[in-house]
């Protein structure tokens, strides 16, 4: 009897410690399952950062070509401005030239009737008759 109570003892002692050695590989399993899932939540946590840093420089370097586009055709269209007014200019001044010419050759005009109202002779007045006006 002695022998089998020590047996039994025995017996819930190795039970009791299998139980004890379950219960540590089982708290020892969920520790590293928690510290797993930890390293995965970072690693998703730091690639949604990266995804973001990637997204905000991707934004960045869009606006940035877009400034660029537009400040492209800006300068297109002020080049575009300036040659027009240059253009204008130019006209206005060929315009004003010519009637400047005009005007002189009125006067030459004039002055050569003047001259042949006066009675002076043609070999007087033939060479500013002939005489060109140039501006």
């Amino acid at each position: 009897m002695k022998k089998k109570r020590i047996n039994d003892e025995l017996n819930r002692n190795r039970e009791l410690q299998m139980i004890e050695k379950q219960r540590r590989i089982e708290g020892q399993a969920k520790v590293e399952r928690d510290e797993f899932q930890k390293i995965i939540e970072t690693q998703k946590d730091e690639r949604e950062k990266e995804l973001q840093l990637e997204k905000e420089r991707a934004d960045l370097l869009r606006k940035h070509a877009e400034e660029l586009r537009k400040q492209i055709s800006m300068n297109e269209e002020n080049k575009k401005e300036l040659e027009k007014m240059k253009l204008e200019e130019g006209k206005k001044t060929k315009e004003e030239l010519e009637n400047h010419k005009r005007k002189l050759e009125e006067i030459k005009n004039q002055k050569l009737q003047e001259l042949r109202g006066m009675g002076v002779k043609d070999k007087y007045t033939t060479e500013l008759a002939k005489k060109k006006i140039v501006i």
